[in-house]
């Protein structure tokens, strides 16, 4: 992150470590759901009756008071920034029609900002909690199981690191398309106007194929990881049905993260790449 995106969020750092703290607190008390609930299945399997679910009791209703709380300060927090930032822009520069479009996309740009610090951020947490999270989880289950899952994690890794950087060109080239979009239309010309929105619609298609194509081949290793999972933790009958649920539910959290890779990479591009020309636009 550039120095002049840093200086975006500076005011509010403590506040938003504050604020995702509670985030990454949400997501890892959530990932203690297939354990906790593997514990229930054994207890009651084993005759211990309404004990067996405290464990899991207690889990729900932590993540949910944490989820309230963290709610509650994210919205304002969220809302602050909003209103600061696209004040800066509005009344920091001078009223000219070519300033007028960008200062106008760039208001929009940090509304789309602000959305993504209330949702994509979390959705970004989200994702690495329960990539690693589940790896770990599945480590203290069953090392042969835990040595996939770090195989399957590194194969995807690889391939969104090579998505990430066409992602970032893309977005990078899309912004600026839509920084002239008042321009273009407040001056129309037939030829114009067709060539701007070619141009940001082809844009558009790329981006959804290389997305498409990311997210086609990690579902082909992902659904090799879980067949094997499955022939390692059924094969010689020595894991009871609580750790046999628990092991499966990890696995399939870690599937299902590692495949929305290409959308937080997305969403993760295109919030560094608004962040940073609006960050130089305040600089």
């Amino acid at each position: 992150m550039s120095a002049a995106t840093k200086a975006i969020f500076r005011p509010y750092r403590l506040r938003l470590a504050l604020t995702y703290t509670l985030s990454v607190a949400e997501f890892v008390l959530g990932l203690m759901y297939p354990f906790t609930i593997g514990l229930a299945i054994n207890g009651f399997l084993a005759g211990h009756g309404i004990m067996s679910i405290i464990p899991l009791a207690i889990v729900w209703l932590s993540q949910a008071l944490v989820s309230a709380l963290y709610q509650v300060l994210a919205s304002r927090l969220v809302a602050k920034i909003y209103r600061n930032i696209a004040s800066k822009l509005i009344l920091g520069q001078p009223a000219t029609p070519d300033s007028t479009s960008e200062i106008a996309a760039r208001v929009t740009m940090v509304e789309q900002v602000c959305d993504a610090l209330a949702n994509e951020v979390p959705l970004l947490i989200s994702g690495v909690v329960g990539i690693v999270g589940s790896a770990v989880m599945l480590f203290i289950y069953d090392l042969r199981v835990g040595v996939v899952a770090l195989a399957l994690i590194v194969i995807i890794s690889l391939l969104q690191w090579w998505f990430s950087i066409r992602a970032f060109d893309l977005n990078g080239r899309i912004n600026t398309l839509r920084e002239s979009q008042v321009k273009v239309i407040s001056r129309p010309a037939p030829a114009r106007i067709r060539d701007y929105f070619r141009a940001i619609t082809r844009l558009n298609i790329r981006f959804k194929d290389v997305e498409t194509g990311a997210w086609s081949v990690a579902d082909v290793f992902s659904l090799g990881a879980v067949i094997l999972v499955l022939f390692l933790v059924t094969g010689n009958g020595a894991l009871d049905a609580g750790s046999i649920y628990a092991m499966v539910t990890y696995v399939m959290t870690l599937t299902d993260s590692l495949e929305n890779a290409p959308v937080l990479v997305d969403e993760g591009a295109y919030f560094y790449d608004v962040s940073l020309r609006v960050a130089e636009h305040l600089a």
